[in-house]
């Protein structure tokens, strides 16, 4: 078995690229500290997609053994009742393979368990001596910053694999696709938390930040990031320019990433985006970011980039030179790749092109025949019912109001409920109502947007989702006659 560097570099870069566009910072970030770091390490990974789980897995298992290291899994089932059984497994498992994968369940570890995994952190390292990588969600992962902080500041890192974005997303782990709404769907797909929570996990990140100094880049480069990421999805754009430019793009240059260096200029251009600012964020993504891709020769973060110099272009009204790009650098790519997710996202954003310039027939054809197939093929019900969502923005834009009403009453709505998704519950409830207004059915309306949509964006602590109802509300009373009158107490 070949072990050089050079050929475990190879393997490592190979792996990366064949997932999707997110994972594969944090996927080169874990398998490097796997291989080159310390005998004994406990890491934290967040992957609750159980099928982008299994194929990071897999893929980090491959490099593993090129590198000569064994690995064992460790399920965090029923008969291992409490902390001292995982313990004893642990041990005996590290004397088997020197990386350990423990697979969580969700609940398993509650702050009691926390703390009594805290007690035998040094037990742990001496008796346990392996690389613990402990697959846990989000929760977990987040009790234990709350619950064992003595037992948090030992971990070796944190690192999170979640569904991929849009091409051209790389402001967001995970971050979905945006609609065609006046509501900003929700930063980085599985991340449904309120903006009080999110608030509250910035506090927890810089109070950490603060309190560790000199605690090593490679140690602080994760939370630097979920801090970025974070205080753009807020909305707090002055913050998070500020933090991108002066924190997170030096620390990247110490650390001597050229490759994070190029995506912290693409955020950088996401800001200025969001902020109007569209020909310097055009500059920065074809003069700071694309070159670091192509001189990489990283044709998957090549094309992702394109796509959003395509999603700046679609923004200025050029949607020739938009779909020009979707059509011919980005969309060959993802073909030749063989990545079909990323082929049937960027389907959809060819489909939002000729949406916006009338071409309803062509538009509606993609997302029924090449878009819709691929993500119930996958499983990926979320994608789904945000398709179908567009699906019925275009049967609407056409009069097909019956059509696009039961879409989003059966195909859409039950699938957000399901997985707990305010944000694109209320998305969905706002949109039965705009149909139901459409119909002149203007008390229904009014009741969905006083009862439903208003008290759940009130919930999320969404400023501008709640103004923008509160508009809605408005045309409806001044339709009805009623335009002085307060809206009805939800």
């Amino acid at each position: 078995m070949v072990r050089s560097a050079f050929a475990i570099e190879q393997a490592r870069l190979a792996e990366a690229r064949q997932l999707p566009g997110p994972c594969h910072d944090d996927f080169l970030r874990l398998s490097r500290s796997l291989i080159h770091g310390p005998p004994f390490q406990w890491l934290l990974v967040e992957a609750p997609d159980e099928g982008l789980r299994r194929q990071v897995l897999e893929a980090l298992d491959r490099v593993l053994q090129r590198a000569g290291l064994r690995s064992d899994r460790l399920p965090l089932s029923d008969k291992i009742l409490d902390v001292p059984m995982l313990e004893a497994r642990l041990v005996n498992n590290a004397r088997q393979a020197p990386v350990v994968h423990v697979i969580g369940r969700p609940g398993w570890f509650d702050a009691a368990r926390w703390q009594a995994f805290n007690t035998r952190r040094e037990r742990l390292a001496a008796d346990a001596r392996a690389r613990l990588v402990f697959w846990l969600d989000g929760e977990a992962i987040a009790l234990a910053s709350r619950s064992a902080p003595d037992l948090w500041a030992w971990r070796s890192g944190v690192y999170a694999f979640l569904p991929a974005a849009a091409p051209g997303a790389l402001t967001a782990p995970g971050g979905e696709r945006p609609r065609p709404s006046p509501y900003p769907s929700a930063h980085g797909g599985v991340d449904t938390r309120s903006m009080a929570e999110r608030s509250r996990r910035v506090v927890e990140i810089r109070a950490w930040l603060e309190s560790n100094p000199e605690a090593p880049d490679e140690l602080r480069i994760s939370l630097v990031d979920e801090l970025g990421l974070l205080l753009f999805s807020l909305g707090d754009l002055d913050e998070a320019l500020s933090h991108r430019r002066e924190v997170e793009l030096p620390l990247h240059r110490r650390l001597g990433d050229a490759r994070r260096q190029a995506i912290t200029m693409g955020r950088i251009a996401d800001i200025l985006e969001a902020r109007g600012q569209l020909d310097e964020a055009l500059r920065i993504l074809q003069e700071e970011a694309l070159p670091v891709f192509e001189r990489l020769r990283d044709v998957q973060a090549k094309a992702v980039t394109m796509g959003r110099i395509a999603d700046i272009l679609k923004a200025r009204g050029q949607l020739d030179e938009a779909l020009g790009i979707r059509q011919k650098e980005e969309l060959p790519v993802y073909e030749r790749l063989g990545d079909v997710r990323e082929k049937a996202i960027t389907m959809g954003k060819i489909a939002d092109i000729l949406q916006a310039r009338g071409q309803l027939d062509e538009a509606l054809r993609i997302r029924q025949e090449e878009e819709l197939p691929v993500f119930e093929r996958l499983g990926e019900m979320r994608e789904k019912a945000i398709t179908m969502g567009k699906i019925a923005d275009i049967l609407q834009a056409r009069g097909q109001l019956d059509q696009a009403l039961r879409i989003r009453q059966e195909e859409e709505l039950p699938v957000f409920e399901r997985l707990g998704d305010m944000r694109e519950k209320a998305i969905t409830m706002a949109g039965i109502a705009d149909i139901l207004q459409a119909r002149g059915q203007l008390s229904d309306s009014l009741s969905i947007y006083v009862k439903e949509v208003l008290p759940m964006f009130k919930h999320l602590g969404d400023e501008n989702a709640e103004a923008f109802t509160m508009v809605k509300i408005a045309d409806i009373l001044q339709a009805q006659g009623q335009e002085d009158q307060e809206p009805p107490p939800d």
